[in-house]
């Protein structure tokens, strides 16, 4: 069945090997770049949290269903305490509904992480992946929808919206409750919904950045190229540089230098410094990307991931991978979430068994 893959994997292996050989990694000086540094456990005169989201989504001919997930959890004196909000739904099938799903999710778990904060005495909450990534992506929607369209969402529903957050402390789609106002006041099908949700998605993280100094977040894996500009991913020159405990110096990220305008909040947003840099927090494990909403020096860096070692195993905090398994929706959850809603119609794939 895959026997002429395995025929090409060994009359290629040589070829691509020289292929690797050939590619940047020894012609870049990580030295300037990156520090050596013995990372000894330091006690955090605090409490450190921990947050993470998953989504999935099963496809039927006629919608979408879909299960959200996300959790905060912290240790305390009494032992693990967490925070979970959990949604599922459909959603029409449109060209949009990748990056929909994904708002969706991005919302959970900001939300989610805002009510820890906000319900226990957090110094640190480490979040899952990049915010400034989720800050300065622009939304396809965005182009597409028309001026007219935009400033009645924005002039109408968004101080709805921010009343609604403000008094609400739920775990929710909250623009979801304007969908039948809008749906009856616009020709377009699902575009100003999607708008009022994008609102919302920088609404909260807004919010999150208002406790900017307690916020850490960290991904496992990065494309960034910021600090050498090659084909090679920073992370992958950093980690064939040195297999040792350490960091990079810090590089900073204005959020003023993103050309376009944010729809709401703009001046907070645009007044926003990330401090960003890479660590390996053991020996011989994996680089971590970190982003910190403010700018931070070598020190506080330092300060900084003494306190995460002394909650990590195998150079990753435990709290965080915790999250991470607890919240993850894998696709037999999703098959059952999907029996007991008594979906039973076919996606379409169940052909290619039968």
């Amino acid at each position: 069945m895959l026997d002429s893959l395995y025929e090409k994997a060994l009359k290629k292996r040589e070829s691509i090997k020289q292929k690797l050989g050939e590619m940047e990694y020894s012609r870049v000086d990580a030295s300037q770049q990156w520090v050596d540094y013995p990372l000894e456990e330091s006690g955090l005169n605090g409490s450190i949290a921990a947050g993470d989201g998953s989504i999935n989504k099963r496809r039927f001919l006629p919608f979408i269903f879909y299960a959200i997930d996300a959790e905060g959890i912290i240790h305390t004196p009494d032992g693990l305490k967490r925070i979970e909000s959990s949604e599922i739904d459909i959603i029409s099938h449109h060209k949009y509904v990748e990056d929909r799903l994904r708002s969706y999710m991005g919302i959970f778990e900001i939300k989610n992480a805002l009510r820890m904060l906000n319900e226990y005495d957090v110094d640190l909450f480490l979040f899952d992946g990049s915010i400034l990534g989720n800050i300065i992506r622009p939304f396809p929607i965005e182009r597409e929808l028309k001026e007219q369209v935009k400033e009645i969402i924005r002039e109408k529903y968004l101080p709805l919206l921010e009343a609604k957050l403000e008094n609400s402390p739920k775990v929710s789609i909250t623009s979801s409750e304007f969908a039948n106002n809008i749906e009856g006041e616009f020709e377009e099908d699902v575009e100003p919904m999607i708008y009022l949700e994008n609102l919302e998605n920088l609404l909260v993280i807004s919010d999150l950045m208002e406790r900017r100094e307690k916020i850490v977040a960290i991904s496992k894996t990065s494309t960034s190229t910021e600090y050498f500009n090659t084909k090679i991913p920073d992370m992958a020159i950093f980690d064939m540089h040195s297999k040792r405990q350490g960091y990079s110096r810090p590089r900073y990220s204005s959020i003023s230098g993103v050309k376009h305008d944010f729809p709401v909040r703009n001046s907070f947003l645009k007044s926003l410094t990330f401090t960003i840099f890479y660590a390996r927090l053991e020996d011989h494990k994996n680089i971590l990307k970190f982003e910190l909403p403010y700018r931070a020096t070598e020190e506080d860096i330092k300060v900084l991931l003494k306190a995460i070692k002394n909650i990590s195993a195998e150079g990753y905090p435990l709290l965080l991978k915790k999250a991470h398994n607890d919240v993850v929706i894998r696709k037999n959850d999703l098959n059952n979430l999907s029996k007991i809603m008594g979906f039973l119609e076919k996606s379409g794939r169940e052909m290619l068994n039968e």
